[in-house]
C-alpha cells in the first residue's frame, strides 16, 4: 500500500530515513512542431527542471527545496509560469495554460528503506519497503522486480496452501536488498553532489 503504508505502520515496521533535499512539482504542457525531441535536464542557480518527452506533451518535473511548495503557492501561479519560461524559453508562450495550482501535483520526495521487510505472515515490498527518489525514474522498476522475486519464491507454496515460513519471506528481502541499496546509494550521491548544491 505504498510509501505511506498503513500495513507497515500497523506491523511496527519503521523505515530508516535517508532524507531528500527536494520535493517535485509535476505538470504538463503541450508539445508543438519544432520542439526538441529529447528528454533533458535544465539547471540554473537555485532551480532544476527535468523535461520528459511524452510525444504529445511535455511532462515537467520542477525540483524545489524540501517543503518549499507552500512558498511557491503563496508567490502565485504567475511566479511558476515565469520560472518555467526563464528555464525553458521555448515553452514561454504555453505557460498561460497553467491556470492555477490545480494544474500541478506535488511529490514529497522520500528516500528510505526498512531494515526488515517481513513479520510472520506478512511481507512488505515496493515503496512500502523502500521509497525511492525520482532520480533516474527507477522506483517502479524496483517495485516490479520485488513483485517478480516474490512470485518466484512464494507462488508455489501459496498455491499449495502451505503455511509460508518467515525464512522464505526473508529470502525475498535477501534477494532484493542489494539492488535496492545500490540504487539508493546512487540516488543519494546525485542528491548530495548535484541537487542539493544546485538548489542552494
Amino acid at each position: 500500500d505504498g510509501r505511506h503504508s498503513d500495513v507497515r505502520r500497523a506491523a511496527g515496521l519503521v523505515p530508516v530515513e535517508h532524507g531528500a533535499p527536494m520535493d517535485v512539482v509535476w505538470f504538463r504542457l503541450p508539445r508543438e512542431e519544432g520542439d526538441p525531441d529529447e528528454t533533458f535536464l535544465r539547471l540554473s542557480s537555485g532551480r532544476i527542471m527535468v523535461v520528459i518527452n511524452r510525444e504529445t506533451y511535455w511532462q515537467l518535473a520542477y525540483a524545489i527545496p524540501k517543503g518549499g511548495f507552500d512558498a511557491l503557492r503563496t508567490a502565485g501561479i504567475e511566479t511558476l509560469r515565469e520560472q518555467v519560461a526563464d528555464l525553458l524559453p521555448f515553452l514561454a508562450g504555453r505557460t498561460g495554460l497553467l491556470t492555477g495550482f490545480d494544474d500541478v501535483s506535488v511529490l514529497s520526495v522520500a528516500l528510505n528503506r526498512l531494515r526488515r521487510w517481513h513479520r510472520p505472515g506478512l511481507l512488505v515490498i515496493g515503496d512500502a519497503a523502500h521509497a525511492m527518489s525520482p532520480i533516474f525514474g527507477v522506483g517502479i522498476n524496483l517495485a516490479v522486480q520485488d513483485a517478480v522475486a516474490t512470485a518466484d519464491l512464494l507462488a508455489g507454496p501459496l498455491a499449495s496452501g502451505a503455511e509460508i515460513p518467515e525464512s522464505l519471506l526473508a529470502r525475498v528481502q535477501h534477494r532484493r536488498t542489494v539492488p535496492t541499496m545500490v540504487t539508493q546509494f546512487a540516488q543519494r550521491v546525485v542528491q548530495d553532489r548535484l541537487i542539493r548544491p544546485a538548489l542552494n
